[in-house]
C-alpha cells in the first residue's frame, strides 16, 4: 500500500504542533494531509482533522489507507486523526509518541475511536 509506505517513512519523528511536513515535523492532521499528498493518492493540502473528516467518506471495515479518528476532547480540536494499517493498528503523530504505530485495541485508543473513513 503505497499509503502505508509513504507514512512509515515518518515513524519516530517527533509531534510539533502546526507541523505538517519532515522540516518542521509533524501533528496528526499534518501528518496525515501530508502522508495524502506525498503518496500521490490524493492532494489535500494542508487540512485539519475536521477537514480531513468533511472530505472523506463513512466506512464499517477499514482497509489500509483509510482513517481512523477519535475524539479526544470537544470542538475541532478534539479530533485525532491517523492512518488505518492492518490488524487494527494505525500510524499516526501522537502528542506523547511523536509519529507512531498504535494498536485500536490499545485502551486509550479504543475508548476514543469514532469512526473510519475513506478519502
Amino acid at each position: 500500500n503505497t499509503l502505508i509506505t509513504e507514512a512509515e517513512k515518518y515513524l519516530g519523528y517527533p509531534y510539533v504542533w502546526g507541523g505538517s511536513s519532515p522540516s518542521t515535523s509533524f501533528d496528526c492532521s499534518g501528518f496525515v494531509s501530508y502522508v495524502l499528498t506525498n503518496s500521490g493518492l490524493c492532494n489535500t493540502g494542508r487540512l485539519g482533522a475536521q477537514g480531513l473528516y468533511n472530505n472523506s467518506i463513512p466506512v464499517s471495515d477499514p482497509q489500509p489507507g483509510d482513517l481512523v479518528f477519535f475524539k479526544t476532547g470537544s470542538g475541532e480540536s478534539g479530533l485525532h486523526v491517523g492512518i488505518y494499517d492492518t490488524d487494527n493498528q494505525f500510524i499516526h503523530a501522537s502528542t506523547s509518541q511523536g509519529v507512531t504505530r498504535s494498536s485500536l485495541d490499545n485502551v486509550y485508543w479504543n475508548k476514543k475511536f469514532w469512526q473510519a473513513r475513506r478519502i
